[in-house]
């Protein structure tokens, strides 16, 4: 009879290849820094807005953040907040500066890296200047506990990345049936896999939670129904007040919003580590063929 010897190297080799090939489909998986993107199904519904008021109450929970500028199209975060820009997304991608280089301070515990660029004249955004930006800001833990993008609004190939490698895809809409339809076309149009259980609908200016969670239930039911999607719980963010203070229910709903950020992260971690493969008890080594 022939002896066939299955060792632990053997074993782990094939570990690591199967995790090698699963985070190569699935590039959320990678460690770093968890990446959340903030899209809009169509433009007008504050997606900015929420993207800039997320960061801030991320730091209010105590967690570090930097606000990505990754709209293709309209990247004036820098302006919107009165920020300096002495570089930007542009420089990364193209590899001339990294983006620690590029941060800039928003106060607190929030960083910005800004995006600068005529829209006739988009950066370079091929697969390797994208898996460059995408790399950097994964590595940023000396800075950032989270990384948020604003992705603008609508479905590109630059966005499909983004979502793809994002761990939390928040859709931003407002009560008006045309924007929540557009959020679903934005989520039929996107590959299943890149945004099955990573997409949060996000009901922009609407004072009437009960009907933002109708919204939700809608939009999620129809989203399991015919694309097989499953779409975390939805959350409501009130109208902004003239006077923007840090009380008001705009800043209370938004730290509502970071929160439930913050828990699904943990909540995914845990699954993970979980599910990780643990040593059988007792096994042979040896088979007998």
């Amino acid at each position: 009879s022939n002896l066939q010897l299955l060792t632990m190297s053997d074993q782990a080799d094939l570990l690591r290849q199967l995790v090698r090939e699963t985070v190569k489909e699935h590039p959320q998986l990678q460690s770093g820094v968890p990446m959340v993107v903030v899209s809009g199904g169509k433009g007008g519904v504050g997606a900015s807005t929420v993207a800039i008021a997320l960061v801030r109450q991320l730091a209010q929970l105590g967690q570090r953040a930097v606000l990505v500028d990754a709209n293709p199209f309209q990247p004036d975060l820098a302006t919107q907040v009165g920020a300096e820009v002495q570089g930007c997304l542009a420089d990364v991608l193209a590899g001339s500066r990294s983006a620690v280089e590029v941060l800039q301070p928003l106060g607190t515990s929030v960083r910005l890296l800004p995006g600068r660029w005529a829209a006739s004249t988009p950066p370079e955004m091929n697969h390797t200047a994208v898996n460059r930006l995408l790399t950097e800001l994964r590595a940023l833990h000396s800075h950032a506990d989270f990384v948020v993008l604003d992705a603008g609004s609508g479905v590109s190939p630059w966005v499909e990345q983004l979502w793809k490698a994002a761990q939390q895809i928040l859709l931003v809409t407002d009560c008006e049936p045309v924007a929540v339809m557009d959020s679903y076309a934005a989520v039929k149009l996107a590959p299943w896999g890149d945004v099955d259980g990573k997409v949060r609908l996000v009901v922009n200016r609407c004072d009437d939670v009960n009907f933002a969670e109708q919204v939700g239930q809608r939009f999620a039911a129809t989203s399991r129904r015919f694309l097989g999607l499953q779409i975390a719980e939805t959350v409501a963010i009130s109208s902004r007040a003239e006077d923007n203070t840090e009380g008001d229910t705009f800043h209370r709903s938004v730290r509502q919003l970071a929160a439930e950020v913050i828990s699904a992260f943990h909540q995914v971690a845990s699954r993970c580590s979980q599910s990780r493969l643990a040593p059988s008890a007792k096994t042979d080594h040896y088979r007998k063929s």
